[in-house]
């Protein structure tokens, strides 16, 4: 008896045990499976911190690198869409751009525009906490603002809801990620951990990028500072190599002027025509100098511009005139067309007609012999329009941009060019702007000619009363007690000579001290007086005689320093006026022998 219930007893036992063996062994089973998928799941969110790691650490394009974390955290939490929003400011303070997106078309959110500061959305804008909800539709700040109130039509559908904030080192705000599922529950706080910290490595990448960014600029910046520097300094030596061509091509008639004037032999038809050569190219250097002085000061905005009420006929022909020399030595046909009515302007007349006179004999140098150049002038709103026009060999389209340009010739005018600075059109426009006017460059490409446009502001136009082209009354010349005084030997012995032939009484004084002296013992009626002499110098020796004199004597500044700055002093000094050597003999003569 006692072995059989022993013997049911152990089978009941090991009945037990196996049941329990067959359960606890697919319980394992269950468990080892759902392990693997943990693990795989695992192993596969590992991969992609793993390569979003990698790639944002060595990506420098920002628009890739968002492009990659917005992916990244797409595909790790599981959602059915992500995007990545920019924080900036508009007009309006406030405005999200929508920069990159995964798992949907970017057409499905461009029609609704950029979101707005929603009580949804404001959160991750502003830098605040996470928000993460499991079904956004029930959150308490979901659509309370117009016009929508929520989703509007057509949105892609949402319900689980995943937002965080992406913020640079310094704090800013720099946009936020943005991930959305249909289904409702489907993030969690592990995603929501993760997607944080894809989030704050994302913020250190976009800040190396932009810093990245930032010194391609400074470099791209510096480099086209390097490449104008080094463009500058090779038109400055062009122009200079051009200023020492034009300067040194006068000297040579000059000198062989000169030896025929001297030479015994030489006839008085000789003589006199050397003359004319050293006038003519004497003045040919006092204008390029001039083009010079006019630059540099249109360009620190000192020239003044003697504006008077002139007829636009009267400047045009005075610019025909000047111009008129370089027109017919290539036997050109200038045609002339100028409104019936008679046109006023409220202008500087030289300036504008140097200006014009410019634009002709430009026209004349660049046309082939035996072309047409017109200049034409027009009414047209409240502007006066004056246009030159030739048949020339034009501009090429690469050429406009730098035509104006100060040390700047086209390659093409250059090989042509018969001389002059290649600053005449830079001067000419800054004379027109002076006048609140423009100058305007036209051309159809080379070979299709030229035209250059002035346009000045209308003053009066219908019958206005005529300019008074009264002749001047020639004044009586009065012999006067001149001093001279200039260091520049030839200059002053010159200028004397000059003035002797007029009739007046001159001394001559080499520097400043001696220059005193003799107004002691010659007691002048006019001091002419250099500014840099030795010893004193101008304005020294001008103070010592106003002391000693009062007003009793006109004294005159004739001086290579010709600025603003310049004249002021020589007022303060005591000069009665100041001219800018080269003057001009007559003038001076005039002025000396003046009651």
């Amino acid at each position: 008896m006692t072995s059989e219930t022993d013997a049911t007893r152990t089978g009941a036992g090991q009945g037990e045990t196996l049941e329990d063996m067959r359960a606890t062994l697919l319980r394992m089973q269950d468990e080892h499976a759902r392990s693997q998928v943990a693990l795989r799941e695992e192993s596969r969110l590992l991969e992609i911190l793993n390569q979003t790691g990698q790639s944002i650490a060595s990506q420098l394009d920002i628009e890739k690198l968002l492009q990659t974390v917005t992916d990244a955290v797409t595909s790790l939490s599981d959602a059915r869409f992500g995007a990545f929003f920019y924080n900036r400011v508009n007009e309006k303070g406030e405005d999200y751009l929508l920069y990159t997106l995964s798992g949907a078309p970017r057409e499905a959110f461009e029609k609704f525009g950029h979101p707005r500061a929603t009580d949804v959305f404001a959160p991750t804008f502003r830098g605040e906490a996470t928000v993460r909800s499991d079904d956004i539709t029930k959150d308490p700040r979901y659509g309370r603002m117009a016009p929508h109130h929520g989703m509007p039509p057509g949105h892609l559908p949402v319900r689980s809801y995943l937002a965080v904030p992406v913020k640079s080192r310094s704090g800013e705000v720099l946009g936020g990620l943005f991930l959305g599922h249909p289904d409702p529950g489907r993030f969690n706080e592990r995603v929501e951990r993760l997607v944080e910290g894809v989030s704050a490595q994302a913020a250190i990448a976009i800040d190396n990028a932009r810093l990245y960014e930032a010194s391609q600029a400074q470099l791209a910046t510096r480099e086209r500072a390097e490449a104008s520097l080094r463009d500058s300094d090779r038109r400055k030596d062009e122009f200079l190599a051009t200023l020492a061509h034009e300067l040194r091509n006068p000297l040579a008639p000059i000198r062989q002027a000169v030896n025929i004037s001297q030479n015994p032999d030489a006839t008085p038809a000789q003589k006199s025509w050397s003359h004319e050569v050293i006038t003519r190219q004497v003045q040919h250097m006092s204008l390029l100098l001039d083009d010079l002085l006019d630059i540099s000061r249109i360009t620190r905005g000192t020239l003044e511009l003697r504006r008077k009420r002139t007829q636009l006929a009267n400047v045009v022909d005075s610019a025909i005139e000047t111009a008129r020399p370089a027109i017919d030595a290539k036997r050109h046909r200038l045609d002339v067309h100028l409104p019936q009515v008679p046109v006023a302007l409220d202008v500087d007349p030289l300036r504008v007609s140097q200006v014009l006179s410019n634009l002709l004999t430009n026209a004349a140098k660049y046309t082939d012999p035996d072309g047409q150049i017109s200049i034409e002038g027009e009414l047209l709103g409240g502007e006066v329009l004056i246009r030159v026009v030739d048949n020339g060999i034009g501009i090429a389209p690469e050429a406009m941009a730098e035509l104006f340009t100060m040390f700047s010739q086209v390659q093409s005018v250059r090989d042509r060019s018969d001389g002059g600075l290649g600053i005449g059109l830079a001067l000419s426009r800054g004379l027109i702007e002076l006048h609140g006017g423009r100058l305007e460059a036209h051309s159809g490409g080379l070979g299709s000619g030229s035209q250059f446009v002035v346009r000045l502001p209308a003053t009066i136009q219908g019958h206005a009363a005529p300019v008074s082209a009264s002749e001047p009354v020639e004044a009586a010349i009065r012999k006067r007690r001149v001093l001279v005084a200039d260091d520049n030997v030839d200059a002053g012995e010159s200028l004397a000579m000059l003035l002797r032939l007029d009739g007046h009484e001159v001394e001559l004084a080499s520097n400043g001290p001696q220059a005193v002296e003799l107004y002691d013992r010659l007691k002048p009626e006019v001091a002419i007086l250099d500014i840099g002499m030795p010893g004193l110098n101008g304005y020294e020796v001008a103070q010592r005689i106003r002391q000693k004199a009062q007003r009793g004597v006109t004294l005159i500044a004739v001086t290579g320093w010709g600025q603003e700055a310049d004249k002021a002093r020589a007022a303060a000094s005591g000069f009665d006026h100041h001219f800018t050597k080269p003057v001009e003999p007559a003038v001076l003569s005039a002025l000396v022998g003046r009651d």
